[in-house]
This record gives C-alpha cells, sequence and structure tokens, in this order.
C-alpha cells in the first residue's frame, strides 16, 4: 500500500520526532512510504538513511501558492492510499482554498494534531489521539472517528540508575512558556532555599531562554543551573540524569517522559492531560499539581531524600514502556488501524 507521511514544521520537538517514527513503523509493516517535509528539516539525514521517497517542499507557508501547486503534483504523480498528516500546519494547508481546488485525489486523510489545538481535524476523513482524554475529546469536537495511539519509544538496554553525591536533575523540551521552566526555577530556588543540594540541567532552545537565563540570575541560581541547548546525544544527556523532571503546565501527552522511563529514571511531573496518563503517582513516578512550585519542590526533594524508592519507580517506569508502549505494539496497533480505515473506504 502507498502511504505518504506529510509533516511542514522545522522544528525538533516530539511532534516532529514522532512523524518520523511512524515512517519506520510504516516501512516495517511493509508499505511504501513516501515522506513529505520542507526542506530545512533537520531531520533530512536520517530520512535519507531509511531508503524512502523523500519529497521536499521549499516554504512551509500556506499561503504560498507554489506550495499548493507542489504539493497537489506530488500527490498525483504518487497515488497514495493514505495519507497521515502530523500538525495542525499541514492540515490546514490542505483546506487553502488552491489545494481544495486541485486536490483532486482518492487518499484518505488521517490527521494527528499533536497539540491541544483540534479543529483542523474537522477536515481530515480519520483523526488519532495519543490520550485517551483527547480521544474522546477530538471526536466531540470534529464528530469524526478518532483511534487511540499513544507515542512511542524504542526499547534502549536495561541500565542500573546510581544516585550521584550532588544529585542531577535534568529536564529537555522546547523553551516555550507552555513547559513552565519558570515554575522549574522557582521549585529549584526553594530546594536551595532548604539547603538541599543539586545540580540542574535544562536540554532545549526556544523564545524563553531570554526571560529564563534572566530568572536564573534572579533567583541566583547560576552556579545551579545550566543551559545545554539543543540535546544532540540523548543517550549521554539521560545517562548522567538522577531525576527527569516535566514542570509543564500543558502537555498533550510528553514523549520525553517515555524516553527518561525506558531507561529507568525516576521522574517527576505535573498533572497534565498527557502526562498523568503514563504515570502512576507514586508507583511508576511522581506527579504534582500544575503551576505549584512548592508541591514541585516538595517531590523533588523526596525523590532526593529517599533514592531507594525514586530508583524503585524508575524500574516501574520501565515496566511501564515495556509493556504499554513498546514499538512493536505501536506497530501492531497502527497496523490494524490502517487495516480499518481501508475496510470502511
Amino acid at each position: 500500500m502507498k502511504i505518504l507521511n506529510a509533516m511542514l514544521s522545522s522544528g525538533k520537538g516530539g511532534m516532529e520526532q514522532m512523524s518520523i517514527t511512524y515512517i519506520k513503523a510504516l516501512k516495517q509493516i511493509g508499505h511504501e512510504v513516501h515522506a513529505l517535509y520542507i526542506k530545512n528539516t533537520p531531520y533530512l539525514t536520517e530520512l535519507r538513511n531509511l531508503d524512502i521517497n523523500i519529497h521536499l517542499i521549499k516554504h512551509r507557508s500556506i499561503l504560498n501558492p507554489f506550495n499548493a501547486v507542489k504539493i497537489n503534483h506530488i500527490v498525483h504523480q504518487i497515488h497514495p492510499d493514505i495519507i497521515f498528516l502530523h500538525g495542525n500546519r499541514i492540515m490546514k494547508f490542505m483546506n487553502y482554498p488552491m489545494i481544495k481546488y486541485f486536490f483532486k485525489h482518492s487518499a484518505l486523510l488521517i490527521g494527528k494534531a499533536h497539540n491541544f489545538t483540534c479543529k483542523h481535524l474537522a477536515n481530515m476523513d480519520y483523526a488519532i489521539a495519543t490520550t485517551r482524554y483527547w480521544k474522546n475529546q477530538q471526536s466531540f469536537i470534529t464528530g469524526k472517528e478518532v483511534f487511540y495511539l499513544p507515542n512511542t519509544v524504542p526499547l534502549t538496554p536495561k541500565r542500573e540508575v546510581v544516585f550521584h553525591k550532588i544529585p542531577v536533575i535534568r529536564t529537555m523540551s522546547r523553551l516555550h512558556k507552555n513547559k513552565s521552566y519558570d515554575i522549574f526555577l522557582k521549585a529549584l530556588k526553594v530546594l536551595k532555599d532548604r539547603h538541599i543540594t543539586f545540580k540542574a540541567i535544562i536540554g532545549g532552545e526556544g523564545p524563553e531562554k531570554e526571560t529564563l537565563l534572566k530568572l536564573r540570575h534572579e533567583l541566583e541560581l547560576e552556579k545551579d543551573v545550566s543551559f545545554i541547548g539543543w540535546v544532540t546525544d540523548k543517550e549521554s544527556f539521560y545517562e548522567m540524569i538522577d531525576i527527569f523532571c516535566l514542570p509543564s503546565c500543558t502537555e498533550p501527552f510528553g514523549t520525553v517522559l517515555l524516553e527518561a522511563m525506558v531507561r529507568s529514571c525516576p521522574v517527576v511531573s505535573t498533572e497534565c492531560i498527557g502526562p498523568k496518563e503514563i504515570i502512576e503517582s507514586n508507583t511508576s513516578g511522581i506527579t504534582c499539581p500544575v503551576g505549584d512550585v512548592r508541591k514541585l519542590a516538595d517531590s523533588l526533594e523526596r525523590m532526593i531524600r529517599n533514592p531507594a524508592e525514586a530508583l524503585r519507580m524508575g524500574q516501574n517506569g520501565r515496566e511501564v514502556i515495556e509493556k504499554n508502549y513498546n514499538f512493536q505494539s505501536f506497530c501492531s496497533s497502527l497496523d490494524k488501524l490502517i487495516q480499518r480505515v481501508i475496510l470502511k473506504s
């Protein structure tokens, strides 16, 4: 079966990573896979290594008429049976008047929003949600059939986590307001005021970086907190973790949590929609209320002061990933999804 996997973001976040995972899964299932990406995607080398058909467009603007012509040409050249659309930009593109006028095809459109904006899913034939909560919400909002298919990560070799003498707290994501790194820094300040020694490392880039650097200075945390930019070597990043923290105020899923948990890292997260479906609090990690500096500090302190309990949670987290979020199960679920939509068409 011919399948086009389309994504027009040029970032390096969870959505972009999962779009590549979809390609790997589709290939493993046995489909002929084509990829439609922006020319400056940071994943171009990885795409080329996957031995698939790659189609690139120069601009990601939905107002660029050349994009409409190029995408229309690509689709008519491929004649795909299914098009997977990752993110609101490409789904919005499909509703662009020029695209709708020229875009005559028989392919089934399956959209995955990857965030909380799901109005463009109404233009799709089907939708994919990564949490049960959003499956129900998206079904109600769009009136479409929505499939529940959580994200996945590769199973890395099991490792034994041993706390450093000075505990290392790490976190990683785009530096955006939704990630609430201001709350994280303020929680670290509470720990420091409690005379708890730690080292914190923040990976990622984004629009909030300068604001966060200023806040770090104001909180007198410059010797305690490091910003290291985009992480290219994830194995080394996670290898040095004692505690992984996700302080987001909103998180549709949280693939970065899976990456930490599969490596048996003890995790602390806020009770966002995604993380609270992944983590069983006090068993496979600790969750705390969104935006609560004191509770986040308390949760981090609990991990630091009780390393045996933290390490046990880390091992439990690894078991959760093995059972519920492994790649083979993802491939099987994706295959069933495809068979269902083909039978219904």
